[in-house]
């Protein structure tokens, strides 16, 4: 038996509830009529006992649904009434009455769809929505891309917010764009569209209001056009290059994308405010367009230089770029620092999260034979200071691996180092608030165990950051700059991205 059947005789369907008040409901393969019962949770008196059938196909992980009842019935936030059918897929909300009772579809294990060559609109979704990929009819595979971003480039608001009051708040940014998109595809590009969306994933704004919206700019445009959605954060968020490299593996019907001949057109450029009153245009709220092209190595236009001619405008680099980042400098400062100064010392490392730390611990102390304890292995500081006395007692050298961001909690551990009277050292990571912010995004796409930090947590240790003096009681105060050791190609690589938006 295949691995591809084997999945399929295992799978399962699933209506998930999206409301507390329901339970997880089981869908059997074939026929299934469902509506106001105990197994559905269902008791509204407008929901028919016989509200829905929903014929269920595992192989395929598609269903037939009829409405049954008198009152209408939702799918994707439209309205269904009796006697309608329809097909239901993976991931497809369907709400026993209009508006109430909502669930989600879900196929256990989840069809594999990969995108097809196709003459009708179609949406696919990957990742369970983490990117979802709208194909207008006529969209053919080309070598030449012509790549744009939506809010801001394709359309603006008609009511001047920068962010829309609803889903039909649009217009077009730039009255020229269907002409100039038309010639591009009559010269053999192809269109496409790349938009970060994390309201989607966040639930304020509703993924069927927004698919119809997106259909009805490209039926504006009058142009053939395929449109990658990345609906939260992660690989598929500009700048990093998902998106991309999903469409050059998946929906490029194996056509290799000459990247000498593509661009890409977005507003968010890292442009500073300009003008004075009615004149005066805002700062770009980011860089991520820019940078999403220079992670693909592809050129870049603002909306204005590419739909009206206008000439390049200034505009402001990263925070930080790795690229300017002296990797040649020594590992520690002053040079003649020593990694070890003997058989049995104390390390007390200093430095904000993602400044480097426990790489340094790792890479470093630890080959030397150092015990290393850390708070978040070992649950508190009191076992951390516990740890650290069962080995200094032994006359082993210990390294506090914790951010010791201030005076009390450097305290705790100088004072059993002197307890033993062992030297103790303060080793300061020398990371830029910057790096450590591309740090902190590069950790959390490789080890999804790191929680992300929150921006006001983060801003409450850098306040409380308090630098170390010799007074304190240290032997030494020792700076450490930051050098990465890979272990793989492919993290090096993603390392070396712009990560960060700004």
């Amino acid at each position: 038996m295949t691995h591809f059947k084997a999945k399929v005789l295992s799978r399962v369907c699933l209506l998930t509830p999206l409301e507390s008040e329901h339970q997880i409901i089981h869908i059997n393969s074939g026929k299934n009529v469902l509506g106001r019962s105990k197994e559905t949770g269902v008791r509204d008196a407008k929901c028919s006992k016989k509200q829905l059938e929903l014929d269920v196909d595992m192989v395929k992980a598609q269903i037939k649904l009829k409405v049954l009842g008198i009152n209408p019935s939702g799918v994707n936030g439209f309205m269904v009434t009796k006697n309608t059918e329809c097909a239901l897929e993976h991931g497809d909300i369907l709400e026993m009455i209009y508006g109430r009772h909502s669930f989600k579809i879900i196929f256990k294990p989840p069809p594999e769809r990969k995108l097809q060559a196709t003459a009708d609109n179609s949406w696919i979704s990957i990742e369970d929505d983490k990117l979802l990929i709208f194909t207008s009819a006529g969209v053919k595979a080309s070598e030449k891309i012509a790549a744009y971003d939506v809010d801001g480039t394709i359309i603006k608001t008609k009511s001047g917010l920068v962010f829309p009051k609803s889903s039909d708040d649009w217009m077009l940014n730039c009255e020229n764009a269907p002409k100039k998109l038309k010639q591009l595809f009559n010269t053999g590009f192809k269109i496409c569209f790349f938009t970060n969306q994390g309201g989607i994933s966040k639930g304020k704004v509703n993924i069927s209001e927004f698919k119809a919206k997106m259909q009805s700019i490209v039926q504006k445009l009058d142009v053939p056009i395929q449109v990658f959605i990345a609906t939260g954060e992660g690989y598929y968020r500009k700048p990093l290059p998902g998106m991309w490299e999903y469409l050059q593996k998946e929906a490029n019907e194996n056509v290799n994308i000459d990247k000498d001949q593509s661009f890409f057109v977005g507003d968010a450029a890292g442009r500073p405010e300009v003008g004075k009153g009615i004149h005066k245009r805002r700062k770009d709220h980011s860089l991520a367009d820019r940078l999403f092209a220079k992670n693909l190595n592809i050129n870049f236009y603002t909306p204005e230089e590419h739909f009206l001619g206008n000439k390049q405008e200034h505009w402001l680099p990263p925070e930080f770029e790795l690229a300017k980042y002296d990797e040649n400098q020594s590992l520690l400062n002053p040079p003649n620092a020593k990694l070890s100064i003997g058989p049995c010392e104390m390390i007390i490392m200093l430095g904000l999260p993602g400044s480097g730390k426990t790489h340094f611990c790792e890479k470093h102390l630890s080959p030397l034979g150092y015990f290393i304890a850390n708070a978040d292995s070992l649950k508190s500081t009191k076992a951390c200071l516990e740890a650290c006395e069962r080995f200094l007692s032994k006359g082993t050298s210990c390294a506090v691996d914790n951010t010791n961001i201030d005076i009390e909690s450097r305290k705790k551990f100088i004072d059993l180092a002197k307890k033993y009277k062992t030297p103790c050292r303060c080793f300061v990571m020398g990371t830029s608030i910057a790096h450590i912010k591309h740090n902190l995004a590069y950790r959390h796409l490789i080890d999804k165990k790191h929680s992300k930090i929150n921006d006001m947590i983060f801003n409450t240790m850098k306040k409380k950051y308090t630098a170390p003096n010799m007074a304190e009681g240290f032997a030494e105060i020792v700076t450490v700059n930051l050098k990465f050791q890979f272990d793989s190609n492919y993290n090096e690589s993603l390392y070396k991205l712009y990560l960060l938006e700004k």
